[in-house]
């Protein structure tokens, strides 16, 4: 693939479907962005069931929304298009009907991605990410609407990659029952230990406790966006390192809001003021189990990492 090709990544996660239009950069091992856009589409609905499945109306409205990111990718002339699915339609016992309804109508086949590739992916999009280039020893988090994946690196490579259904929709789902009310401190504790005893279970290793912690995610975007608009900032003017007192703060204030409360607070879609308070309560819960004060967060995710894999002329889809 040369230089200045340019590829496409639609991303069907459980909160949203974002697209990437990407091409190589003027360095070795980076990636220039060309487009990006977000729509959200939460097809994740009753993903907590024991039997989850996608509703008819969240199949066609996930489809709906990867027509238009592939018109709005073709318009950038991409010399190759791929969707990959995460958690939702992972998870999904019906899974399988919405992905034939995608390539039907699109002529597209999803790859749905298992939690570990997942979780690679992830960590290969950070690497592209210009401001922590050159750090080789780190962990890393990403938090979405079915699943919160854990990636420790050790001298640049994988060392341990989990995937855990910890995800904010899943959890939200599970454990409030009225989501137009404010989060009680006994949800708030329940939600806190259930994430808790979930990666002890696991045994991820966050030791040595000096490893950066670095995370991308919706919810951290979210979070950094709320807390730029506090200081009357744009989210890029500051600093991209979250403090845990910081995340305990918003998460106190939104914790205390109605819901149509918190659909009213700048940078917080709408779509997503049910789910956020959950999000910050599984944020907390991670880096006290960590032992963690602060954390960095990276706008290079899933889509950067499969959008390196095919620019290298390598297929995701293989």
């Amino acid at each position: 693939m040369s230089s200045s090709a340019k590829v496409a990544v639609i991303d069907v996660g459980s909160n949203s479907i974002k697209l990437l239009v990407a091409r190589q950069g003027s360095h070795p091992g980076t990636i220039d962005t060309c487009f990006v856009e977000t729509i959200e589409t939460r097809i994740s609905a009753g993903i907590s069931k024991t039997l989850p499945s996608l509703t008819d109306e969240a199949m066609k409205k996930g489809c709906a929304t990867i027509v238009e990111l592939l018109r709005l990718a073709h318009q950038y002339e991409p010399a190759q298009v791929t969707i990959v699915a995460t958690s939702a339609v992972r998870d999904a016992i019906n899974g399988m009907d919405f992905t034939t309804m995608v390539e039907d109508v699109t002529g597209f086949k999803i790859r749905v991605l298992k939690g570990t590739e997942e979780a690679t992916y992830i960590g290969r999009g950070l690497a592209c990410d210009p401001h922590v280039a050159g750090i080789r020893d780190f962990i890393q988090m990403d938090i979405g609407g079915g699943s919160l994946e854990l990636i420790r690196f050790h001298n640049a490579a994988i060392e341990q990659a989990i995937s855990l259904q910890l995800g904010a929709v899943r959890l939200t789902e599970r454990f409030i029952e009225n989501r137009d009310a404010t989060v009680s401190e006994v949800t708030e504790q329940a939600i806190r230990a259930h994430v808790t005893e979930t990666i002890r279970q696991a045994g991820f290793s966050f030791e040595p406790q000096q490893l950066p912690l670095l995370v991308t995610g919706g919810a951290f975007v979210i979070s950094r966006a709320m807390l730029a608009f506090q200081q009357s900032k744009d989210i890029e003017a500051i600093p991209p390192v979250l403090r845990l007192e910081d995340i305990n703060r918003l998460k106190a204030e939104l914790c205390q809001m109605p819901l149509h409360e918190r659909m009213a607070v700048p940078h917080l879609p709408a779509s997503r003021a049910d789910i956020i308070p959950t999000a910050l309560i599984t944020i907390e819960a991670v880096l006290r189990t960590a032992r963690r004060t602060e954390l960095t967060h990276s706008f290079y995710n899933l889509r950067y990492g499969i959008a390196a894999e095919l620019l290298q002329g390598t297929n995701p889809n293989a």
